[in-house]
């Protein structure tokens, strides 16, 4: 009698068949676990460099390198600045500033990074910007510490000047025209009526505080030197202060570079669009020891570590502060504005020839504006917008 055995033929072909499938799986899903993490490790870093660029473009531009001082006196509302720049890792970020209505700036940074034809990442970045104005409180056209000399055919204004030029609105404004601490100490030297304001002259003991001469609003006196756009070095005798423009590609453009360039107050903008570029340019200068400007003009903020003396009909538009003590002499100089000397060794300030010094709030405005600096909202300084 025979026993049929079971035929088993083709199973060790079905094992191998399904140890293949299994081991085939394992590799697929090892293979698409692992460039599932290349890719999200990928892009993690491309969203991480678009970050860092977005943010980079963000700061510079509030930087005092990146921040240009024209866009702190907008025409009005709208876009200023459309800049696009390349980091060193090839990361690109994208800046657009725009002014709003109350004053203050909307700066959006969008950065980039990755190639064009390939994975990118990218970040959306914005902030709100307000500017930190200087704020200088005149005492009167010509505030000093110390005693006063007016001769000659000067004179002294507190009626707002409005610098019909520039086409600042008209005010009503008066400051007296001299403020000092003992009206006593003036003495005259030929001018009749020399002196114009409401009152001509103001006592007033804030004139021989230091505070005056040293604190304008949230920054100190040095930290408005700080702010100098036009270094004098240690002083000296200025000659020749003018504008400077210079044509590039065809475009003309406000060389900044030269210290005797302090704008072009005596042109504008409004008249001649991109013909003067310099009459937007408002420095602010700085000299180190005793300074003589004889002849040009400038506007923007002068500001003086000693004592100061001009002539030659020099004219300056903006508020000018001074260490030590004023003098004008020979044809004198037009000071549209307002002049402030410490006279910290109580030296006398002397105003002779056919000088002019008028208050103007359109001229210390504008300069004042111009030579702001941005900072951030307080809060948080930035908010990602995606």
């Amino acid at each position: 009698m025979r026993f049929r055995t079971a035929r088993r033929e083709g199973f060790a072909l079905a094992v191998a068949l399904a140890a293949i499938v299994i081991i085939g799986s394992l590799i697929g899903i090892a293979f698409f676990a692992s460039t599932q993490q290349y890719r999200i490790g990928r892009n993690t870093v491309l969203q991480a460099r678009a970050l860092t660029a977005a943010e980079n473009g963000l700061y510079s531009t509030v930087s005092s390198s990146g921040w240009n001082p024209g866009w702190n006196t907008p025409a009005g509302p709208g876009v200023l600045s459309r800049t696009v720049s390349t980091l060193s890792d090839g990361s690109l970020d994208s800046v657009v500033v725009t002014a709003l209505p109350n004053g203050t700036y909307s700066i959006v940074s969008i950065g980039q990074s990755g190639p064009r034809a390939g994975a990118q990442g990218r970040r959306r970045v914005g902030a709100l910007v307000s500017l930190s104005i200087p704020t200088i409180s005149l005492l009167g056209a010509l505030t000093t510490r110390g005693a006063l000399k007016l001769g000659g055919s000067s004179q002294i204004s507190g009626t707002d000047y409005t610098v019909p030029l520039w086409g600042c609105p008209s005010t009503t404004a008066v400051l007296p025209g001299v403020a000092l601490p003992d009206s006593t100490q003036i003495s005259y030297s030929g001018c009749k009526n020399c002196i114009a304001g409401s009152p001509p002259v103001n006592q007033s003991s804030a004139a021989a505080a230091d505070s005056t001469y040293n604190q304008f609003g949230d920054l100190n006196w040095t930290q408005l030197v700080a702010a100098a756009t036009v270094s004098l070095g240690t002083g000296g005798t200025f000659t020749g202060i003018a504008p400077q423009d210079t044509t590039v590609g065809g475009v003309v453009q406000c060389n900044k570079h030269p210290a005797s360039n302090w704008g072009d107050p005596l042109r504008t903008l409004a008249s001649t669009p991109g013909v003067y570029p310099c009459a937007n340019y408002f420095p602010v200068i700085y000299s180190g020891g005793d300074l003589h400007i004889t002849g040009g003009a400038g506007q923007g903020i002068l500001l003086v570590n000693g004592n100061l003396i001009i002539d030659g009909g020099f004219q300056f538009f903006g508020p000018v502060i001074i260490q030590g003590s004023f003098t004008t002499q020979g044809t004198g100089g037009h000071i549209n504005g307002g002049v402030m000397a410490s006279n910290v060794n109580l030296d006398q300030s002397v105003v002779l020839g056919n000088a002019v010094i008028n208050y103007s709030s359109c001229a210390i405005t504008r300069a004042l504006n111009a030579s702001a600096t941005p900072q951030f909202a307080k809060g948080r300084s930035w908010t990602e917008l995606y």
